[in-house]
């Protein structure tokens, strides 16, 4: 489907650059964004443009340009690889005394001949408020979110010989008639095809929205140029995306001049077989054209591109080419908005988790209230740390800031390994709340992530969705202090070092979840997931048995080796531990595989062994109480974290 960014929305995605100016308490609120612009249109249908950005006070004007010292940064979707157009010459830079922002810029093919009729994208929801044969203007008043307006007049001097002028409002198409004479004389046709690299399985379903962001979504972008003396007619254009999809309609150009081109976009519409794809798969993107010269002989060709197809988990967040990069931190996360597709609140697995919060938070209707939302998330969070759902330490990539990508995990996924990143645990929050009706952002800063609940009235619930611990031992911040740690990083947000993940409306856009594999109906059982509520139902008392004391000890002193199991989340993990024992005392070492390690003490009594380890663990410190009885060569028994009220089962051997 041929489509390109309209011209006034060209400067939609300078303004709307800095993310989100109104959202941040520590930034100051913008009114209106008044642009200018000024384009001469040649008879090849190529344009000269001069945009200004003029911001509403000198306060904001310094705010930006202190965020982005570099001009090109906030000019990245419109100049760089991602961009829908065709630009030569382009040049931005800030103007103090105008508390301005300029773009000077050649276009490409702006204008194209379908039809017999010359045809320029202005924008559907535009108006023209002035038109004859030697120039037209056009008003376009857009949001900037919240609290802020951007008004944008722009004004095109036609060519000589342009007659009969019109402007359909519901496309956004200013179309005219140019008087011309038919050239003849040597054909020549320059093709240049540009193709995206990689492809995110993931999001196989934006590929085909020519819309989204402005059009930036392209497979690829294939620019012709009569190189010769006579004029080119019929041109047909067609694409192929291996086995993933079928040769596209084709698009066709009434007419190409010498010196004109023709800028064609590829907006592929992908099998879903593509979701099944576990790791990189290369792939041929063909591009096949035909084109007729002066005479009506006709010319043909295809041109073969091989591109690589991402594994469904694998996300980019960031295409920069190295020609594009500035090294700050937005460069290595410019794809971040695209995580929305990962929020599947439809998901089976999704709605199932979603109807144990509710049952727990006693069947509150979350987005009735404040009240209930918060009962709600509280809920959420506290349930996931009933069933073990713990931090994962993320990749070394977070942590570097380094452009790249990584695994990301759809909320299944976390929810059946129970544990994630930060990311995959702002995923399934987002998740979650978003099922019930509650809208949410994820927040990106630099090494981390995290959900923000929008509350029925409007206000924010920042929840530090990393607050939890341990699978074994069920360490973790209490909700009000994972609130408390979110609120203040929530505060500390700075300029150029954020993104905010509208899940609702990105989704709305087109950033839409792929499909999954079904899941059986008792999937969170098989996983070993549990309700407080229903514990407590089936709960039946057990009676302890009397220990009868021995009257001799034995010696248990060595190396041990085995295994423990969590009562109340059913994971089981290992653990190693060095005992020493003098007398009836005990001493020793403790180590909880892939958690932590420290020092042990207690008494042995015949059989009966009772012990007590403090753990240091990269989530915090914590106690342990061990009661067991000896076999042979093993202790098995029960083990109790008094903090948290967690217990489970343990049975460990003598290995030396």
């Amino acid at each position: 489907m041929f489509k390109k960014v309209s011209l006034l929305f060209l400067v939609f995605l300078l303004a709307i650059a800095p993310v989100s100016l109104g959202f941040s308490q520590g930034i100051t609120k913008i009114n209106t964004v008044r642009v200018n612009g000024w384009g001469v249109l040649d008879d090849k249908g190529n344009m000269s443009l001069s945009m200004r950005w003029v911001f509403p006070t000198s306060a904001i004007y310094i705010q930006i340009k202190n965020a982005y010292p570099n001009p090109y940064v906030i000019a990245r979707n419109l100049l760089g690889s991602t961009s829908s157009m065709e630009l030569r010459n382009a040049k931005v830079y800030y103007d103090d005394a105008k508390n301005s922002l300029k773009l000077t810029v050649d276009i490409i093919g702006t204008s194209v001949n379908r039809r017999q009729r010359w045809e320029i994208n202005i924008g559907k929801d535009s108006t023209m408020v002035h038109s004859d044969n030697k120039k037209a203007i056009f008003l376009l008043v857009q949001s900037m979110g919240q609290d802020a307006v951007m008004i944008e007049l722009l004004t095109i001097n036609l060519p000589k010989g342009v007659s009969n002028t019109k402007f359909d409002t519901p496309t956004g198409i200013f179309s005219y008639n140019l008087d011309r004479k038919i050239a003849k004389g040597k054909t020549s046709l320059n093709v240049s095809v540009k193709v995206k690299p990689r492809i995110m399985s993931a999001l196989y379903k934006i590929y085909g929205n020519s819309d989204l962001n402005f059009g930036s979504y392209w497979i690829a972008k294939t620019v012709f140029t009569n190189a010769g003396t006579s004029d080119i007619t019929e041109l047909r254009v067609s694409y192929q995306l291996g086995e993933y999809s079928s040769w596209s309609p084709e698009n066709v150009y009434t007419l190409i001049v010498p010196r004109g081109s023709i800028v064609d976009l590829y907006y592929p519409i992908i099998s879903s077989k593509v979701s099944e794809l576990k790791s990189p798969t290369l792939c041929d993107l063909r591009v096949k054209y035909s084109y007729k010269d002066s005479s009506g002989k006709t010319y043909s060709d295809t041109i073969t591109n091989r591109i690589q197809l991402l594994g469904i988990n694998q996300f980019e967040f960031s295409n920069l080419t190295e020609e594009e990069k500035t090294g700050t931190w937005i460069d290595a996360f410019s794809n971040a908005p695209l995580l929305a597709a990962f929020v599947t609140k439809l998901d089976d697995a999704v709605k199932a988790f979603a109807g144990m919060v509710s049952q727990v938070a006693g069947g509150a209707g979350a987005a009735l209230s404040d009240k209930e939302a918060v009962a709600f998330c509280k809920a959420l969070y506290e349930l996931e740390v009933y069933n073990g759902i713990s931090y994962q330490t993320p990749s070394g990539f977070l942590l570097e800031y380094q452009s790249g990508g990584q695994d990301i995990k759809y909320p299944r996924d976390t929810l059946r390994d129970k544990a994630g990143t930060c990311v995959d645990l702002a995923i399934l929050y987002a998740s979650i709340c978003e099922t019930v009706g509650l809208k949410t952002f994820i927040i990106l800063i630099p090494g981390h992530a995290f959900p923000v609940v929008i509350l029925p009235s409007g206000q924010l619930l920042p929840v530090e969705s990393t607050g939890l611990g341990g699978a074994a031992v069920g360490q973790y911040s209490s909700f009000d202090e994972a609130v408390e740690t979110a609120s203040k990083e929530l505060k500390e947000l700075q300029m150029g070092k954020f993104y905010i993940i509208e899940v609702d409306e990105m989704q709305k856009q087109g950033v839409l979840t792929p499909e999954l594999p079904k899941l059986p109906a008792d999937m969170l059982k098989q996983w070993g997931y549990k309700s407080p509520v229903e514990e407590r139902a089936v709960q039946v008392p057990v009676q302890p048995q009397p220990v009868q004391p021995q009257p001799q000890a034995l010696n248990i002193s060595g190396q041990y080796q085995g295994t423990y199991k969590n009562n109340t989340t059913g994971v089981v993990g290992n653990i190693n531990m060095a005992l020493t024992q003098i007398g009836n005392d005990i001493q020793g070492q403790i180590e909880i595989v892939g958690e932590g390690q420290g020092n042990l003490s207690g008494k042995i009594m015949g059989t009966n062994v009772n012990f007590t380890a403090n753990v240091s663990a990269y989530y915090g410190s914590f106690a342990v109480n061990f009661v067991g009885v000896i076999q042979g060569n093993s202790i098995s028994g029960n083990y109790t974290v008094p903090a948290s009220g967690i217990s489970g089962t343990f049975l460990i051997n003598k290995v030396r």
